[in-house]
């Protein structure tokens, strides 16, 4: 998937930053995490959600040390129930 233009990048925090960019798909983004330089994740994510990327840094930072997606699904949350990241652990 081709990057477009960054939308956001965060400021390291415990060693992980956070970018997003906009893509050719419609109404996607990609978002990139990294930990100390490297990337250990990437995906597409809702571009209208992708504030929530950075409203739920902590939550998935906590995550991404715990070993487990709680964080991920809480930037992912509908408020309905609903998820983009799906109900199944990775």
């Amino acid at each position: 998937m081709e990057k477009g233009n960054l939308i956001f990048e965060t400021k390291p925090d415990r060693g992980f930053v956070f970018k997003a960019w906009n893509t050719d798909s419609k109404g996607d983004a990609l978002i990139e995490v990294e930990r100390d330089g490297k990337i250990i994740r990437s995906f597409v994510f809702p571009a209208y959600k992708v504030w929530n990327i950075c409203a739920h840094a902590n939550d998935i930072i906590e995550s991404e040390l715990d070993n487990d997606i709680n964080g991920y699904r809480m930037a992912g949350s509908d408020g309905l129930g609903g998820n983009v990241f799906g109900s199944k652990e990775e």
